[in-house]
């Protein structure tokens, strides 16, 4: 499945037995160690069944398949990663503020993930090449979310100037996961954080100036 869909499936609710199962989440947890370690494209379900310390069976009755297991590890990262970025837009400060909030989690959450972190440092473009594969559709939801957030504090402001703002700031998002900058340093949040209310704030209030 591209990423696009995984994210639509990760904004809808978890559908039954998407949580709740510990061995379903050990089962996960090890699939994200291996494919962390080997790659996404490598790992295989037996290997994952050997870092689980389970049963074969246990492992093959709740993803029969590699492709449901894969779906299942990515749909998971893909709802934590926009549970990061909903904690942060729940903070303090006006709506330029906390979307420039959750620019700094999104960025801190994809440097620090294992698969998106092995991405960035062995396959440089893979993260680009993902986003371009789907047709705009990423850069989309990306820029509608960002648009969404500015334009509930803001309902008079000019929605041409907001979907633009909000497509700048999707389009740096993305190319700074894809090609991580030298400053600020990914890896130093705080130097993040700095960037994002000295740098994304101010461009944020451009849109409903």
């Amino acid at each position: 499945m591209e990423l696009a869909g995984l994210i639509d499936r990760a904004l809808a609710p978890p559908e039954p037995g998407d949580a709740g199962d510990p061995t379903r989440e050990r089962i996960l947890d090890a699939s994200l160690a291996e494919a962390a370690a080997v790659g996404l494209e490598r790992m295989t379900v037996e290997d994952v069944v050997r870092r689980t310390g389970l049963g074969r069976m246990t492992v093959y009755r709740r993803f029969p398949r590699r492709g449901d297991l894969v779906e299942a590890l990515l749909l998971r990262e893909c709802r934590r990663f926009l549970a990061a970025v909903s904690a942060a837009l729940e903070g303090d400060g006006d709506p330029e503020q906390r979307v420039a909030a959750s620019f700094t989690a999104a960025m801190a959450f994809v440097r620090a993930h294992p698969l998106t972190r092995r991405a960035a440092d062995s396959e440089p473009g893979t993260v680009l090449d993902v986003v371009a594969a789907g047709d705009g559709r990423i850069l989309a939801i990306g820029r509608e979310f960002i648009a969404g957030q500015i334009a509930a504090g803001h309902p008079g402001a000019d929605p041409r100037r907001v979907t633009q703002v909000a497509d700048v700031v999707a389009r740096l998002f993305v190319t700074y996961v894809g090609i991580p900058p030298q400053d600020p340093d990914p890896a130093d949040e705080a130097a993040l954080e700095a960037f994002a209310r000295r740098t994304l704030v101010p461009l944020l209030a451009q849109a409903v100036d």
